[in-house]
């Protein structure tokens, strides 16, 4: 995706973050391939960060529906399924912190939650992963 204009270079983050939501590599295919479309269609988008935004919250929106799969079910990159089984909004803020794409007022955006709700949503979805990872040996 290196070959895409700089302000779409997003494009291979917003693929990870649907598959963390969608829990399957070809729905987040489709997942991306519909937002593109609907963004791309939209005449009122102007700059690439009100873009970046309207598609990750568009995907957050369509995505975020599926529903959750068993771990044997998942199919994506390996180690996404421990972001994928968290729960919401918990899930969409870490995942979406850890791509550094957003600032915080934009993150919050995206989330549909104030800018001072994210350090607990955050802290609270770190909480929750760190009940699944496994026990150190």
């Amino acid at each position: 995706m290196t070959h895409l204009p700089k302000d779409w270079r997003f494009l291979r983050m917003a693929w990870i973050y649907a598959v963390i939501l969608t829990g399957n590599a070809e729905r987040a295919t489709e997942s991306v391939g519909s937002v593109l479309a609907e963004v791309g269609r939209r005449q009122d988008v102007v700059g690439a960060r009100r873009r970046r935004s309207l598609f990750f919250a568009i995907l957050r929106r369509g995505a975020g529906e599926s529903p959750r799969r068993a771990e044997m079910d998942f199919n994506g990159p390996a180690g996404l399924y421990r972001f994928h089984e968290l729960s919401e909004p918990g899930r969409s803020a870490l995942a979406l912190f850890y791509t550094r794409l957003f600032e915080p007022a934009q993150l919050a955006d995206v989330l549909g939650v104030t800018e001072g709700a994210l350090p607990d949503i955050l802290d609270a979805a770190r909480a929750e992963l760190s009940q699944t990872l496994p026990l150190p040996a």
